[in-house]
């Protein structure tokens, strides 16, 4: 498991939005590969990806918290939102920004 993060948070991703292991170290800007390492723990991620990793966590509870649905979750995701210069969130995660998504949901308690 990696340190920083909540008890599966990588595999709620996962299941949530479809993603695959590549999609998720995308957005924390690491290989697929070093991914699988810190969850097996054979790898310990630096405090700059310990950062990232926590973003993952934080953004995760706000989805829970704004959306309260898979079925919600997912048409947000997928959604072109003005706030986000009239991008997906989808595109916004897979860039990396996650700092930006978990300041967007933050100010919408529900979406």
């Amino acid at each position: 498991m990696v340190t920083g993060i909540s008890e599966g948070t990588i595999s709620k991703l996962m299941e949530l939005f479809d993603f695959d292991t590549k999609a998720i170290a995308s957005s924390v800007g690491c290989t697929a590969g070093t991914l699988n390492r810190w969850r097996r723990g054979e790898q310990i991620p630096s405090k700059e990806y310990l950062e990232r990793l926590e973003l993952l966590d934080a953004f995760l509870y706000q989805v829970q918290k704004s959306l309260r649905s898979r079925r919600r979750s997912r048409e947000w995701f997928d959604a072109r939102i003005p706030a986000l210069g009239n991008r997906t969130p989808r595109d916004v995660f897979l860039s990396g920004n996650l700092a930006h998504l978990v300041v967007y949901l933050g100010q919408h308690d529900r979406l």
